[in-house]
């Protein structure tokens, strides 16, 4: 666009010129037998026709200015489709892709999960960074297994009865002060909540599979409610407000504790990771007791099963190897060294 203003002499502007230059167009060619799409930063607006890719199984349409989910309909053979990034606020026109196992609609500006009723082949959706405020319309999607709604305004975990193949769930960043009616998703391994208003961990003694629960930015003060029988390998209270952390020494899977960025003041915190056979990562900095200048020493006494502190290697790691034979000890002595008038090195057998 170029601009031409005219001003006359007294500082009173005339008229002025506005010209819009046409824009670049970019032509991409694609095969009508092509089973990958990519049109990622294409500046797209808009969906037009492509009913003649016929044999299409993934169609990324990530970074582009795009409003309206539509003309997709003919695209029966998608399995993966990407919204990423765009202007999207409507869940939309997707109906007729029932083969779809990945949708991504994540970094757009929806209100409300919907109209994905026909969609009951879903194992994977993105809603990450919308405005979506509840936990709905997913009634149907029984093969869900890794749900991701990070960065959303939702204040309850709720709705999720149908989708008891759930693996993986991602809540974090949104209003939830409660863990609850997650009790029943007995396959779940990953559940992430960072960044909430939590205060207490509790319902999730349920979880039978549990292996790794992900609680850091939330106000949580004690450790209780974690059941002893959980398989859990990484527990993470990264910048809460524990006081005391208690029992967990009979989570004997438990593989990284992460509680750094708390008022932790007293050593206890070692009696109970002591315990812990299997612990490998431990990250405890940014407390009040591991201020003092003993602090990283201390701890790596008290815990040698350890290879990682603060993110830091603790120790080398030692290489096992046989003892030297006696023969092989006699072959090196047989062997010196003298420096030859050109000044190198040359092997010389002793006499």
């Amino acid at each position: 666009m170029n601009v031409t203003s005219v001003t006359s002499e007294d500082g009173v502007k005339e008229y002025e010129k506005i010209v819009v230059e046409p824009e670049e167009v970019e032509y991409v060619e694609i095969a009508t037998d092509a089973k990958v799409v990519d049109l990622t930063r294409h500046r797209l607006k808009e969906i037009g026709d492509y009913s003649w890719l016929t044999h299409v199984e993934q169609f990324s349409l990530r970074w582009n200015l795009l409003k309206k989910i539509e003309n997709l309909d003919c695209l029966t053979t998608l399995t993966h489709l990407e919204f990423y990034d765009n202007q999207i606020e409507k869940v939309e026109n997707l109906d007729a892709l029932v083969n779809l196992e990945i949708l991504d609609l994540s970094f757009n500006r929806i209100l409300k999960i919907e109209n994905l009723e026909k969609l009951t082949k879903l194992k994977t959706l993105y809603f990450v960074h919308n405005k979506i405020s509840k936990i709905e319309g997913l009634e149907t999607l029984t093969e869900l297994e890794y749900l991701e709604l990070g960065d959303n305004r939702i204040a309850k975990i709720e709705n999720l009865e149908n989708n008891l193949k759930l693996d993986r769930l991602f809540l974090g960043a949104n209003q939830i002060k409660i863990i609850e009616n997650v009790d029943h998703l007995k396959n779940l391994t990953v559940l992430s909540l960072p960044a909430n208003a939590i205060t207490v961990v509790d319902n999730i003694a349920g979880l039978t599979n549990l292996k790794e629960i992900y609680l850091a930015q939330n106000g949580i003060k004690y450790v209780c409610g974690i059941d002893e029988h959980l398989p859990l390998e990484i527990l993470d209270f990264n910048q809460n407000r524990l006081e005391k952390v208690e029992n967990i020494h009979q989570l004997t899977t438990l593989t990284d504790f992460w509680a750094r960025g708390n008022q932790l003041s007293d050593w206890s915190i070692l009696d109970e990771l002591v315990r812990l056979p299997h612990l490998n990562c431990v990250y405890l900095d940014n407390n009040p007791f591991s201020q003092a200048d003993t602090y990283r020493g201390k701890v790596l006494r008290f815990l040698p099963q350890i290879d990682r502190l603060d993110g830091t290697q603790c120790r080398e790691k030692s290489m096992l190897r046989p003892p030297k034979t006696e023969k092989q000890t006699t072959d090196l002595a047989d062997v010196e060294f003298e420096k030859s008038s050109g000044g190198e090195q040359e092997p010389v057998e002793s006499t």
